[in-house]
């Protein structure tokens, strides 16, 4: 009887132990297509962003009563390592050529490339444009993929 009591005390404890876990570990920004090593010889060609525990907001629309580990945002798109944001991390994500802002909370694209080489990134914006760093972790930004549109 002692021991069902004992295990009784502490599985509140052990409860809510679980919950307190605020890694963030579980928050991913991905590619849903292309996929790494894409190669077309079409010029044009279907990008769609993937997330997990991210809400995708437009821009300039604050996002309330969100989890620790859930964040709001919008898609940002950096064509060749054009900017960099862990450098960049306190500034707004800038309007740049190959920086595109997809501020209507648009989760596809399509893009129009030259023939060449390029790598991919996605990065997570808030409503004012920033880099998104849950509990000051680094910012969200996915792994960069690299495509290549044939002559």
């Amino acid at each position: 009887m002692k021991k069902v009591l004992f295990i009784l005390f502490l599985s509140p404890l052990v409860m809510s132990l679980e919950s307190v876990d605020k890694s963030c570990d579980d928050i991913e920004l991905f590619f849903l297509s292309p996929m790494d090593g894409f190669q077309s010889s079409d010029k044009e060609f279907k990008v769609e962003f993937g997330t997990k525990n991210i809400i995708i907001s437009p821009a300039g629309i604050e996002v309330e009563n969100i989890k620790d580990c859930h964040i709001s945002g919008h898609h940002h798109l950096v064509i060749n390592d054009s900017y960099d944001v862990d450098d960049n991390k306190n500034i707004p994500i800038p309007f740049e050529r190959n920086v595109l802002h997809f501020g209507g909370g648009q989760t596809e694209a399509v893009l129009s490339l030259p023939s060449g080489k390029y790598t991919l990134q996605l990065v997570i914006g808030d409503y004012e444009h920033m880099p998104i760093m849950p509990l000051g972790q680094n910012p969200i930004v996915s792994d960069k993929i690299n495509i290549e549109i044939l002559p």
